[in-house]
């Protein structure tokens, strides 16, 4: 899996290094799979919607909003015996940072509402590399990485995103 993922990241770095476009906004729809570490949850699925609005050549300011289910340990397949999933809205804001045109560094700041059982806002960070796939001038797909951890020892996960990014 590690092989696969470094020939598709590769591959996809050659492909967008021959591109020099300036920056553009764009707005991105994706679905994340988050693999909680050291946690009561056992894994975690996210709707996310992402704003960017590009500041220079290379950087670029963030807003993201997102509906996250975490599933408790055991609770996968709903076993009556245990909880039910905990759901959080993240909203959280940031920059992204791009080595060339379409691969790039981000991180994240904001908050994370839990909508059950305690109703809490947590303080939110996110941080990790991506990269795009271009399908055309406007359109292309988002793949990131992130390290993401939430206050008071929540959330601590390792997440993979996968979007599809309208630029304009």
């Amino acid at each position: 899996m590690k092989r696969f993922l470094f020939l598709i990241f590769l591959f996809s770095s050659l492909q967008i290094m021959a591109q020099d476009e300036p920056l553009k906004k764009a707005f991105s729809i994706g679905a994340e799979l988050g693999i909680p570490n050291v946690s009561v949850y056992n894994i975690g699925l996210t709707v996310s919607g992402k704003g960017e609005f590009p500041v220079s050549d290379k950087l670029a300011i963030t807003a993201t909003a997102a509906y996250s289910t975490f599933f408790y340990k055991g609770n996968l397949f709903t076993n009556s015996k245990t909880l039910t999933a905990a759901r959080f809205i993240p909203l959280k804001a940031g920059v992204k940072y791009y080595v060339n045109q379409g691969i790039y560094f981000e991180g994240e700041l904001g908050t994370a509402i839990e909508t059950n059982y305690l109703k809490q806002d947590l303080f939110a960070f996110s941080i990790g590399p991506g990269f795009l796939i271009p399908i055309n001038e406007k359109h292309s797909v988002d793949f990131g990485l992130r390290y993401e951890k939430w206050s008071q020892h929540q959330v601590q996960q390792t997440a993979i995103r996968f979007a599809y990014r309208f630029g304009w």
